[in-house]
């Protein structure tokens, strides 16, 4: 086994040294050059068209037994809609841009796919009142595209 000197390990602990330095540097520069942003996030105009296409379909919309308590700025590509009805807990729902090759929404529109928000294991079955839900928001969203097509830029599949 070859013996180290004192003149390799100090070599070895200022390289490491560096590399340390190094790494640190470079994650502040990507992080203030916003490098995880998500992809597809829009810019303000577009995310204020965003809400002005959602209009009424906001807290208070009653959708049938469902009712929207809370609704999220777009995040990660998605738009949250939380609704609630009585006797059932709140559920989460992301509405998204719809992509014809992703995973097969809960429901959708023209334009917009609805998903369960949370996760889900793969082998658990969707509880019937996520697909109520989901086809009550979807139905809402269909009757404002009517109006002209959603702006998708905050949103991605």
């Amino acid at each position: 086994m070859p013996a180290f000197g004192r003149a390799s390990l100090l070599g070895m602990l200022l390289a490491y040294g560096a590399l340390t330095l190094g790494v640190c540097v470079l994650s502040r520069a990507a992080a203030c050059a916003g490098a995880d942003a998500p992809r597809g996030a829009g810019t303000a105009a577009e995310e204020t068209a965003l809400w002005a296409f959602f209009g009424p379909v906001a807290p208070g919309m009653s959708l049938g037994t469902w009712s929207i308590a809370q609704v999220d700025r777009p995040r990660g590509g998605a738009v949250v809609f939380t609704l609630r009805a009585a006797g059932q807990p709140a559920l989460e729902l992301a509405v998204t841009r719809l992509d014809a090759h992703g995973p097969r929404p809960l429901a959708s529109t023209a334009h917009l796919a609805l998903f369960l928000a949370g996760p889900v294991p793969a082998d658990s079955p969707t509880p019937p009142a996520a697909l109520t839900a989901a086809a009550a928001l979807a139905e809402a969203l269909r009757a404002r595209e009517a109006a002209g097509p959603p702006p998708l830029g905050p949103l991605t599949p």
